[in-house]
């Protein structure tokens, strides 16, 4: 098939002519090879394709087609098509696992090639080892479905409809991430397409300098087809979501920062607290889960007994339950925030965005889920270890209604996220990395891993992909600095 593929390419590279361009050519190449696996403008399943990513901003760009492949064969032949035009920078493509990244251009493209691995999916347990192999365009909940059956689980991700592969080559946060690390650091094997179209399996003993890369570094090497965890048992858990009066919100900020601080800290807890704004009314919110089936535990009580409450949900439930409930929500320093963010909401409330919705989302990485990162065989994220925590997520979600107001609720995000980095440098209390599935792609999220995991990446980059295919020809994601 690969002599195949390259006599196709040069072919057609000569076929080029006045009403026609590169990416149209590649198209109707990939259509011949790949039957009734590429779609057109037009047809439902473009359609489809299109229309279903997570944010408007991906859903509004037009690639000249989509092509979903079945399996890594499908994959290693696209990009021996590709290469050439690509390299020669005639053609870009986009690669989409679950497309849940909230950024135009992160997995798709205008223009060019969109490659959909939602057909490449299946969960499959191995009896004699119990690895589960993981199909790329997988999403979690289908994942935590199938294992669940069996009474069994892997460390993934919070929110059912995410897919596997952005979140865990982002580094990935788990309802286990206290004693397990990021999700990324439980992957033991990946099955990838390099760019000369060769597939191989990255692990500890076959291409370990890969393997490490791969755990963080976006997609900056390779196209991952297939993820490889530990499966374990795991039964009922505690947990729901708080919402609470916005009256409550110091207190719910206090117990959040004793949570993230604790000395002796509850490695079965997990949390997420927010503040959310919609419709004129703030609330504060706590998500508060247990892996345990144990009933309001000492570490979640003060979230528990706060007041004034609107309403919880509480319960004992499954992994995949909480992960569904995930999906349909979709101190001084930490209240100074606070302030900005009502700033922020009182500013584009002045703007007169319709049906506005602005969520400050806070994640403790504990002590705890550094130390347990650090415990595993190593990732890309230059975190170290328990030394250097606790640090803190914060994330801003934004919901509006007119594509008019784009430009408008983007920039105040972007402003609000400069707000706070200068707050916490005013205060001695910033640090360099960026959380990489919360990235946006103005950040410097791979800069931000450190110097020493920067110069990893480029020697890994340099041996795998000396042409720079995946730098060049995939311009979503976070790319690894040119120097």
């Amino acid at each position: 098939m690969a002599r195949l593929v390259q006599l196709l390419l040069l072919v057609h590279l000569f076929c080029i002519n006045a009403s026609s361009t590169v990416r149209e050519i590649e198209c109707k190449a990939l259509s011949k090879l790949f039957s009734g696996k590429v779609f057109f403008p037009g047809s439902i399943p473009y359609n489809e394709s299109v229309g279903s990513y997570f944010a408007a901003f991906e859903d509004e760009l037009s690639p000249t087609c989509v092509v979903r492949p079945a399996n890594a064969n499908d994959v290693s032949n696209i990009i021996r098509l590709v290469s050439v035009p690509a390299l020669l920078g005639q053609l870009q493509f986009a690669v989409r696992g679950g497309g849940h990244t909230p950024w135009a251009g992160a997995a798709n493209i205008d223009n060019g090639i969109t490659i959909d691995m939602q057909n490449m999916t299946g969960v499959k347990v191995n009896a004699r080892t119990g690895v589960a192999s993981i199909g790329s365009g997988e999403r979690w909940s289908s994942v935590y479905q199938t294992l669940g059956s069996q009474g069994l689980t892997i460390v993934g991700g919070r929110v059912s409809k995410v897919g596997v592969a952005g979140l865990t080559t982002g580094g990935g946060l788990s309802y286990f991430s206290a004693t397990t690390g990021f999700v990324c650091d439980n992957v033991i094997n990946y099955e990838i397409v390099l760019a000369d179209g060769s597939i191989v399996n990255a692990n500890l003993q076959s291409h370990p300098d890969l393997f490490i890369a791969l755990k963080g570094g976006s997609n900056n090497f390779a196209v991952v087809t297939r993820f490889d965890f530990p499966t374990f048992k795991q039964g009922a858990m505690w947990g729901g979501e708080i919402a609470y009066n916005a009256t409550a919100y110091p207190g719910l900020m206090k117990a959040f920062y004793d949570f993230a601080a604790a000395p002796n800290a509850d490695l079965d807890a997990h949390l997420i607290a927010a503040a959310s704004y919609s419709g004129g009314l703030e609330v504060g919110v706590a998500d508060i889960y247990h892996i345990t089936p144990r009933v309001n535990p000492p570490s979640l009580a003060p979230f528990v007994t706060l007041e004034p409450q609107l309403g919880n949900t509480l319960r004992q439930d499954s992994l995949l339950g909480f992960a569904e409930e995930q999906s349909a929500f979709s101190t001084d320093e930490l209240l100074g925030v606070h302030d900005l963010y009502l700033q922020t909401i009182a500013s584009l409330e002045k703007a007169s965005v319709a049906g506005l919705t602005l969520s400050l989302v806070y994640q403790p990485l504990t002590k705890g889920i550094l130390a347990a990162s650090a415990k595993r065989s190593g990732n890309s994220l230059g975190l170290g270890g328990a030394e250097a925590g606790p640090l803190v997520i914060t994330l801003i979600n934004s919901v509006h209604q007119k594509a008019s107001d784009d430009d408008t609720v983007i920039a105040a995000a972007l402003g609000l996220v400069a707000q706070i980095d200068a707050l916490a440098a005013r205060r001695q209390r910033s640090a360099t990395y960026r959380f990489t599935n919360y990235g946006y792609k103005t950040q410097d999220i791979i800069q931000g891993y450190g110097q020493a995991s920067v110069r990893r990446l480029q020697a890994v980059s340099q041996k795998y992909d000396p042409l720079g295919f995946f730098q060049k020809a995939v311009p979503g994601g976070f790319k690894i600095p040119k120097s």
